[in-house]
């Protein structure tokens, strides 16, 4: 979450522009500043390890998943706040608000907000081009439901049960693929719902694995190092990793999922009254992780305007202040979007079913 913040004001106010950002070394400033997309990817996997865990946890396991109340749950989960982004978003870009809309948009509203609602963005987007706002950042969205609303009715249908973990290690192999498929633009290329999902299946299969086959202690200590040395490989050490040829192969992302997948483990075995997971330090990452989606869904609302008021007072030594202040304001207003609109309409959606 912290990274794509990050990006989307780097990308409006770059960082370099302060004596900090030209102090920070190139590969630092590039796995802070330089893009967001591996931290959805990282997303994505864990997405996935939650959604098998709390299934399992919910119904025994995948087979005995209720799928009408899956659907439910998540409807409750993603839809409210949701609709309040297309509104606030599509008031914004008829009312002509700078940053928000455009004088030709690549799309019409019409469509734009339809493909929002149906979960096919990121498709308009690889088809027309980027569209005014805050618009894009619905593209990862797109991906997760369309892979959820499948999901629970492959689990419980696929039988005999290695059937889904076939689908699921095919969604894996097939990514890669996707990502660097010439027949298509580069946009299409890195937020395709294949050449993403795989990601989403691999913490599926990471869950499913966690639960039945817990490591041992001493092994998940070994899953733990390896996977941070496969995450911090693929962040940090770009040029070996383009020496390899894994950008070439589309396998970057899947060697970064396989580490998180790892982590995810490894620390899953980790008592939650340890005092590790009940440091303080340790509070404001948990405060976002418990307010992701509406901070996602909500922080460009913060960004662009930030970013539109820099540019009239052009302070560049400032620029550390400004984004500090603009990643505490977008937590700040995606707790109170979860506080008081996110939750009382979940909970009412899911009294009433």
């Amino acid at each position: 979450m912290l990274s794509v913040i990050l990006l989307h004001l780097n990308i409006r106010v770059p960082f370099d522009g302060c004596a900090l950002g030209r102090a920070l070394p190139n590969s630092s400033y590039k796995l802070l500043f330089w893009s967001g997309y591996p931290a959805v990817m990282v997303f994505f996997v864990i997405s996935g390890f939650l959604i098998t865990t709390v299934s399992e946890a919910r119904w025994g396991e995948l087979v005995r998943i209720d799928v009408r109340r899956f659907y439910r749950i998540r409807f409750a989960r993603i839809a409210p706040t949701l609709a309040l982004f297309v509104l606030v978003q599509s008031l914004l870009q008829v009312a002509g608000v700078a940053g928000f809309a455009e004088s030709r948009p690549s799309a019409s509203l019409a469509a734009t907000v339809f493909s929002a609602l149906t979960f096919h963005l990121n498709w308009l987007e690889a088809k027309m081009g980027y569209l005014p706002g805050a618009w894009d950042v619905l593209w990862s969205l797109s991906v997760e439901e369309l892979f959820y609303s499948g999901f629970p009715v492959l689990a419980r249908v696929l039988r005999p049960r290695f059937m889904l973990y076939g689908l699921l290690i095919a969604f894996a192999i097939f990514g890669p693929f996707a990502r660097v498929a010439m027949n298509s633009s580069e946009l299409w290329r890195d937020h395709s719902y294949l050449s993403c999902m795989g990601e989403i299946a691999i913490g599926c299969l990471a869950a499913l694995l966690w639960r039945r086959h817990p490591p041992s202690k001493a092994f998940a200590g070994a899953l733990l190092a390896g996977g941070a040395v496969l995450m911090g490989f693929v962040l940090y050490f770009r040029h070996a990793v383009r020496a390899l040829g894994l950008y070439d192969r589309g396998l970057d992302v899947t060697v970064l999922s396989l580490g998180t997948a790892a982590v995810l483990i490894a620390v899953t075995m980790v008592p939650s009254e340890t005092v590790t997971t009940n440091q303080r330090a340790f509070a404001p990452l948990r405060w976002f992780g418990r307010n992701s989606y509406e901070i996602y869904l909500s922080h460009l609302f913060v960004v662009i305007p930030a970013s539109l008021l820099w540019r009239r007072v052009d302070s560049s030594p400032l620029i550390p202040l400004l984004y500090a202040m603009v990643i505490a304001m977008s937590g700040v207003l995606g707790a109170l979007v979860s506080e008081f609109f996110s939750k009382p309409c979940s909970q009412r959606l899911r009294a009433r079913s």
